[in-house]
């Protein structure tokens, strides 16, 4: 049995290089700093995050990591063609023509991966997961990772203005945003408490930030 380690060695070794490269031609004509190419690298590295710490209690598979890293690298895509928050749907099709195009085979779970894709922009998370180790909760949370800390700060002012959110109630929207993902987060991976606990002192930079922001727009 493979080791962790090996199965993200191997997968990184088959996509990321040109998957990233792909990613990156995207954003050249696309200026969108907070989730251009740079913020799927980083989700990756959430997402990866996420697989190790649930390889302690789970057995991670070679079929989840291939299909986590080909769903982070592609889920924002949609946003050169679409600043709307319902973006995923377009993301989709840039995954699908992207195979196409190039005649690549499909990984076995190619069907999981583009929805994953598609529902990633979800932040209602309807979709209920049963399964924390399946490529749409570790996508999603490693999505909303991106967005705790100080990068998120930058990451949800950036978008919110892009998408002609008012100054005055962009604290308050994104503090609502915030506190869904964080809650979404608790609710997947609490059973983690490593990963939990490192992650809710980021969810709470940012929202002390966006908080202080609030009464000083009042």
């Amino acid at each position: 049995m493979e080791s962790i380690k090996s199965l993200i060695k191997e997968v990184e070794e088959k996509w990321l290089s040109k998957l990233y490269s792909f990613c990156q031609s995207l954003f050249i004509e696309n200026k969108i700093p907070s989730h251009d190419h740079t913020h799927h690298l980083r989700v990756w590295s959430y997402a990866k995050e996420i697989l190790f710490a649930i390889n302690q209690t789970i057995k991670i598979n070679y079929e989840l990591v291939e299909g986590t890293l080909i769903a982070c690298m592609f889920h924002d895509t949609g946003l050169t063609i679409t600043l709307d928050e319902y973006h995923g749907i377009e993301s989709k099709k840039i995954c699908e023509q992207y195979f196409q195009e190039n005649k690549l085979n499909k990984p076995s779970n190619f069907e999981e991966v583009l929805i994953a894709i598609e529902l990633h922009d979800d932040k209602d998370y309807k979709q209920k997961i049963s399964d924390p180790a399946s490529i749409l909760p570790v996508l999603c949370n490693a999505d909303d990772l991106d967005a705790f800390g100080r990068v998120g700060v930058i990451r949800y002012t950036e978008i919110y203005l892009l998408r002609g959110i008012n100054t005055n109630d962009l604290p308050r929207k994104v503090i609502q945003n915030l506190d869904k993902r964080f809650t979404n987060f608790g609710k997947t991976y609490e059973f983690l408490p490593g990963l939990y606990n490192n992650h809710k002192e980021r969810y709470l930079i940012t929202r002390r930030f966006f908080e202080e922001l609030l009464k000083e727009s009042i």
